[in-house]
């Protein structure tokens, strides 16, 4: 069965420590992000149907509505929260367009957003490497880890650590949810 990425997925969820059967199917549909408000602000993706629809269907099978200015909306608060990042005029260009020239089904839209994370992360050709420094190393990698989550609020879209640390995101995520996500479109 394929997993199905929450809209700009949480690094605690990515960490696998968010079960999936938990989630409902509006779940899919928000992500939490740093605001000027301690608690964050939650950007959600309009669905076809509205909440009756997430009541009553898979996340697999919500459609994105068209409705409002979401896109605009998403973008602007994104850069506000994470546009002074180091790594943010690395990634936003490649993620902008995903979300303005948004899919049809709710869920190609968040496996496309998790492809971007991924392929920017470079986690398909660091991640062997990461797990022998891991299995070689624990107590150092344990402590990268750490020190690099202390820089985070993981319940936050794991966009945070990517515009803020980059590659070495990496290292928040060994096993998690990731080897069950869709292979990428371009393997």
């Amino acid at each position: 069965m394929e997993i199905i990425p929450p809209y700009l997925a949480s690094t605690t969820w990515l960490q696998g420590n968010i079960s999936s059967l938990s989630l409902k199917a509006r779940d899919y549909t928000r992500t939490l992000i740093e605001s000027n408000h301690p608690e964050g602000i939650v950007l959600t993706v309009p669905i076809v149907g509205g909440s009756s629809a997430a009541k009553r269907l898979k996340p697999e099978n919500l459609e994105i509505s068209d409705h409002g200015d979401w896109t605009r909306i998403h973008l602007g608060a994104l850069e506000a929260a994470y546009g002074k990042e180091p790594y943010f005029v690395h990634l936003f260009p490649e993620l902008a367009p995903v979300i303005e020239n948004y899919p049809q089904h709710l869920a190609t839209l968040n496996v496309l957003l998790m492809e971007k994370m991924m392929d920017f992360l470079g986690y398909r050709d660091a991640i062997e490497e990461i797990r022998k420094l891991r299995d070689k190393n624990p107590e150092r990698y344990g402590n990268i880890a750490k020190r690099l989550e202390s820089k985070i609020n993981p319940a936050h879209s794991f966009l945070e650590p990517l515009f803020r640390l980059g590659p070495d995101s990496i290292f928040l995520l060994m096993e998690g949810r990731l080897s069950s996500l869709p292979p990428s479109k371009t393997e």
